[in-house]
């Protein structure tokens, strides 16, 4: 399967063939834009949305309803979920940040930062909670200290970009994370020692998104520049690029398989949305 949401307030499942071809099914519910999705990494058939309309939404995929509506304090633009799928954090355009239980479909705890933040994930044994922040670094919390009570406290920076932090990956085998910033950088850093072990300067433009592929092998870096990166973890070296003809939002590669789902601000010949879904890997 294959999720997407949109500006025009819907989310849509997809179904696609051995040919490329797709078929979707819409999720109703959103009242704004919904700028971020991700799915259950326990359980392939529930999937959670953020939204402008100030709610998380978990639906189920088999059955195409939401089972889960929670409201937030801002107009949401970033999501994820804990690798044991207990917990989700969620971060507006206001820069608070959100923990929510989802037994009990309630908020944790609420954040406010004084600063910009942006992505967040927390690492593979769900202990550590990082977060990208607009100074060019992504602060590291001990989760279990964020969740009490008081101002949150970073147990330390990680410093590796001269501009806003904006996107943060972690690599299936957990080795390896990634960051992308505005400086157009992409960093890649291992997990155990939190230490930068390489960059990828490709790119021109800001980085906006990033993904890694099944195997940890490749990591998809998305731009405003007229093309997709793909590179070898290993050697840094590009393994392929993807033409574009607008900036990326979006990158995501299937579970299993070496296809790549992007998308991004195309737009058709009257200038209007395009709102398409492309997938690179499959035979022309």
């Amino acid at each position: 399967r294959l999720a997407s949401g949109s500006v025009d307030m819907s989310v849509r499942v997809w179904t696609i063939d051995e040919s490329g071809r797709g078929t979707d099914v819409e999720f109703k519910g959103h009242t704004d834009s919904v700028d971020q999705l991700r799915w259950d990494p326990r359980n392939p058939d529930l999937l959670g949305t953020a939204s402008g309309d100030k709610t998380v939404r978990i639906w189920d995929a088999r059955t195409s309803k939401c089972v889960q509506a929670i409201e937030t304090r801002g107009e949401n633009i970033n999501i994820r979920w804990s690798p044991d799928g207990q917990h989700i954090a969620v971060g507006d355009k206001e820069d608070n940040i959100s923990l929510i239980e989802m037994r009990k479909g309630k908020a944790l705890k609420n954040m406010k930062f004084e600063h910009e933040v942006n992505e967040m994930a927390w690492d593979p044994s769900g202990q550590l909670f990082l977060l990208c922040t607009g100074g060019g670094g992504v602060d590291v919390f001990r989760y279990a200290d964020l969740l009490k009570p008081g101002d949150p406290e970073a147990a330390m920076t990680l410093v590796g970009h001269t501009a806003n932090c904006y996107c943060i990956e972690f690599a299936p085998s957990g080795e390896y994370f990634a960051v992308g910033g505005a400086d157009a950088l992409v960093s890649l850093w291992d997990t155990n020692e939190l230490v930068c072990v390489a960059t990828f300067e490709r790119l021109e433009w800001p980085v906006r998104t990033l993904a890694f592929s099944h195997d940890s092998a490749y990591i998809a870096s998305g731009s405003e520049d007229p093309l997709i990166d793909i590179a070898h973890v290993a050697t840094g070296k590009q393994a392929f690029g993807i033409p574009c003809k607008a900036p990326s939002n979006t990158v995501a590669w299937h579970p299993k398989k070496m296809l790549l789902a992007y998308a991004g601000d195309d737009k058709d010949k009257m200038g209007r949305d395009e709102g398409s879904i492309r997938i690179f890997g499959f035979a022309s």
